[in-house]
C-alpha cells in the first residue's frame, strides 16, 4: 500500500505530511530541556499543569506588530472538494433513474471498468476536480475524487484517517537542504445506510487498519499544509507561510501546520518566530515530537548566532592575531 499523506517533520497529507529536521541535528541536549522546562509544570513533577494546557505563545504575525494584511486570510487554493463541470457530466451519465446507492455503486464499477488510475505522486496533492481530469496525486487526493462524487450523487461520504505505520522519506531541494516528512495515509468511506464501503486509492485491498472519520476541515488543513510544503521546496517561502496562515485561519490548534510555520520561518532566517511557532505545536501537542527536534535545532542555530555576533563585537586586540 502506497501512503499518501505528508507531514512535514523537519519542518501531514495524503498522503499528508509533517516537517522534521534531518536526524543527526536532532540529538538531546542539555540546552533544550532547560529552555523548554519553564513553560510548563509537569503532572509528574506535581505542578499540575500539562504541557498542552500552558498558555499559548503569540502568534508569530502578532510578534511582527500588526495582523496579516486581508488578502493572507482570503482563500489561497481551490476548495478541495469542488464538483467540476467533467465530473457532473460523468454522474449525469450514470442512469437517474436508480436510487443514490445504487448510481454510486454504479460510478465506482463504471471507473473500474472504464480502468480509472490515478498515477501516484506524493508531492502531488490535488483536488477532487484536478485529480478526475489530470489522473495523478496522493491519497487526499483519491480520496477527496470519491467522497466529492458520492455526495455529488446523494449518497454520504467522508475521509479516514488510516493508523498504519508512518514512513518518511528524505527530499532535497535545489539548494541541497535536506527536508525529512512524514507520511500519512487517508482514505475514502461511502455510506449505504445499513453499510459502508471503505474505498483506498486506485481500489487496492482495504487496509487492515484502525480507522478514524476526519472531518472535511481537518483534510482541508491537511491539503493546505501540503501545499505548503510543496511551496518551500520550490524555495517560495512567502506563498508558503501565507498557505500556512490560511490553514491556521481553519484550524488555529494544529500542531502539524504550527510545526511547518516554524520549519518556513526558520528558513527564512526568522529564528525568534520559528522559536515561538515550535513552541505552540508543542503545547498544542506534546507528543509532537518533530516539532520538539525542530525547536532544538532553532536553540543551536541561536547559539550559534549570538556567539558569532558576540565574535564580531569583540574588539581586536594584539592576543587575538
Amino acid at each position: 500500500m502506497r501512503w499518501i499523506a505528508i507531514l512535514a517533520s523537519a519542518t501531514l497529507a495524503a498522503c499528508s505530511s509533517s516537517t522534521m529536521l534531518p536526524e543527526n541535528t536532532a540529538a538531546g541536549s542539555g540546552e533544550f530541556s532547560a529552555r523548554v522546562a519553564p513553560l510548563v509544570h509537569s503532572a509528574q513533577t506535581g505542578g499540575g499543569l500539562s504541557l498542552a494546557s500552558a498558555p499559548l505563545p503569540p502568534l508569530p504575525w502578532e510578534m511582527e506588530g500588526q495582523q496579516p494584511p486581508q488578502a493572507d486570510l482570503q482563500t489561497l487554493a481551490p476548495d478541495l472538494l469542488a464538483v467540476s463541470p467533467e465530473m457532473k457530466a460523468f454522474v449525469d451519465s450514470i442512469d437517474p433513474s436508480l436510487s443514490p446507492n445504487q448510481r454510486m455503486r454504479r460510478i465506482l464499477r463504471t471507473l473500474r471498468q472504464q480502468r480509472f488510475f490515478m498515477e501516484y505522486d506524493l508531492d502531488t496533492t490535488a483536488t477532487a476536480a484536478e485529480t478526475f481530469s489530470q489522473q495523478r496525486g496522493n491519497c487526499i487526493s483519491f480520496a477527496a475524487m470519491i467522497v466529492a462524487l458520492a455526495r455529488e450523487v446523494g449518497v454520504p461520504a467522508h475521509f479516514n484517517r488510516v493508523y498504519a505505520p508512518k514512513e518518511r522519506r528524505a527530499t532535497r531541494s535545489d539548494s541541497g537542504r535536506v527536508l525529512v516528512e512524514n507520511v500519512l495515509h487517508i482514505n475514502a468511506e461511502i455510506s449505504y445506510g445499513w453499510s459502508t464501503r471503505i474505498v483506498e486509492m486506485n481500489f487496492e485491498p482495504r487496509s487492515h487498519y484502525r480507522h478514524e472519520k476526519l472531518s472535511d476541515e481537518d483534510v482541508q488543513v491537511l491539503y493546505l499544509n501540503n501545499l505548503a510544503l510543496s511551496e518551500a521546496r520550490d524555495e517560495n517561502f512567502d506563498a508558503a507561510i501565507g498557505i500556512a496562515r490560511q490553514a491556521l485561519t481553519l484550524s488555529p490548534e494544529s500542531s502539524v501546520v504550527w510545526n511547518t510555520l516554524g520549519y518556513l520561518y526558520r528558513r527564512q532566517g526568522s529564528l525568534e518566530l520559528a522559536e515561538l511557532s515550535y513552541t505552540r505545536a508543542i503545547a498544542l501537542d506534546d507528543k509532537n515530537v518533530s516539532a520538539k527536534r525542530n525547536l532544538q535545532r532553532v536553540y543551536q542555530l541561536q547559539s550559534r548566532r549570538e556567539l558569532l555576533q558576540a565574535a564580531e563585537s569583540s574588539p581586536i586586540t594584539d592576543q587575538d592575531s
